[in-house]
């Protein structure tokens, strides 16, 4: 996972830069009118976007091969996904050369795959996040019901409260962050003229109020105060988020901010957003597979019946030097990546829309008042932000009031 996080962390870095610098990393960068590329970029308007397709086009082929190799349960497909980086490190190589003589009009359909193809990711992100919200409100009340309880770093825990104390105190200092936030958003940002604006944070406050109502509310007596403020935390971030894409510098203060410095921010931001999204997301796979893999191995090593007594003439013969010949593939479990190299695959498409505006050209009328060198700065990119942050507040909404209106359904294994 790590390796793999090294990976799309340099291949981030080198897509920002081409793209900054406006290299397309292309033999021939003509496009005729008409031609997919041409549509796409409204005449040629977004020159080292097709470095982005092409990067995030090789990562896609890298987790696409090893998603074939190892969708099946196998000991060969854990060797592969374990093993042979240097082979994958020059496919990556290889294939990234080849990209380099392909037309951008490949590369133009690749980006509008990548628009429907990305938002999966979206989706599993603000899953994830939700899964995480109620399994870290888990774990901090076990820590206290334990016999004896857990201590809390170097505070004991003699009564049993440490960690509930500290679960409340996390939820107030990210409720407070969230009411600061939102304040922030409605004081900075234009409200007036701006339609997108309150309506971007109106909405956010509207379901963090309703998200809280509910989670200390009778109806979802399984609701967690902490995994409301995280999901609310993750909506006011979004938030902000959308409407610092915004490209009208009517509707968006931070659209004077200095080009240069705010490039180097972008990159930075983008960079690091990329390796984090990996390593957690490549973190949850790993765990999932490592149980599985546990539990295999639990029923591999579990006793065997015993067997009938060897016949008192019976001759047994080592050769020596035999040990030393057994096949390594006995030594692993049977066990399938598609999980994790389906992730991955994602991400490498979300990472092509990412860092392009959602493969989509500067509109004209905002071309003149586009924020200076940020990566994501355009109407599509606000609009899956701000839908991405509605998304995780809905079916979270969802998890509250599901066990009140199916009550016959056992939810406690979604």
């Amino acid at each position: 996972n790590v390796l793999y996080c090294l990976i799309l962390f340099v291949a981030t870095t080198v897509a920002l830069v081409l793209r900054y610098s406006e290299q397309d990393m292309a033999v021939d960068t003509w496009s005729t009118p008409g031609s997919a590329s041409y549509t796409l970029c409204e005449g040629g308007r977004c020159e080292g976007n097709w470095a982005v397709f092409r990067i995030s086009f090789t990562l896609s082929c890298l987790f696409l091969t090893m998603l074939f190799l190892t969708c099946s349960e196998s000991k060969a497909a854990v060797f592969a996904h374990r093993g042979f980086w240097l082979a994958k490190v020059i496919g990556v190589i290889a294939v990234g050369a080849t990209t380099v003589f392909m037309p951008n009009d490949a590369f133009a359909y690749y980006a509008w795959i990548a628009r429907f193809v990305a938002p999966g990711f979206l989706v599993y992100q603000v899953i994830s996040l939700i899964g995480f919200g109620y399994s870290a409100n888990t774990a901090m009340v076990e820590r206290d019901d334990q016999a004896p309880p857990a201590p809390l770093l170097c505070i004991s825990n003699s009564g049993g409260n440490v960690w509930k104390v500290a679960n409340l105190l996390l939820c107030l200092l990210l409720y407070v962050g969230i009411l600061t936030g939102i304040g922030l958003l409605y004081d900075r940002f234009p409200q007036s003229g701006c339609s997108f604006n309150p309506l971007a944070v109106t909405t956010t406050l509207l379901l963090v109020l309703l998200n809280t109502a509910l989670s200390v509310s009778s109806i979802a007596p399984h609701a967690a105060l902490l995994t409301s403020a995280l999901v609310s935390a993750y909506g006011t971030w979004v938030c902000y988020g959308a409407m610092a894409a915004m490209p009208y510098a009517e509707c968006n203060p931070l659209a004077n901010s200095p080009g240069f410095v705010s490039s180097v921010v972008s990159i930075c931001i983008a960079t690091g957003t990329v390796a984090f999204l990996t390593f957690s997301a490549g973190r949850r796979e790993t765990a999932k597979m490592s149980a599985k893999e546990v539990a295999t191995n639990a029923g591999q090593l579990a006793p065997a019946p015993a067997a009938a007594p060897a016949a008192a003439d019976a001759v047994t013969v080592k050769v020596e030097g035999e040990e030393a010949r057994e096949d390594p593939l006995d030594e692993v479990a049977p066990q399938s990546y598609r999980g994790y190299y389906f992730v991955m695959l994602l991400l490498s498409f979300y990472l092509a829309m990412l860092l392009s505006n959602w493969g989509t050209a500067a509109d004209g009328e905002a071309d003149a008042e586009l924020l200076n060198g940020s990566y994501n700065a355009s109407l599509a990119s606000a609009w899956v932000q701000l839908t991405s942050g509605w998304l995780c507040a809905l079916l979270y909404l969802w998890t509250l009031v599901a066990p009140r209106l199916l009550p016959d359904r056992d939810f406690s294994r979604v």
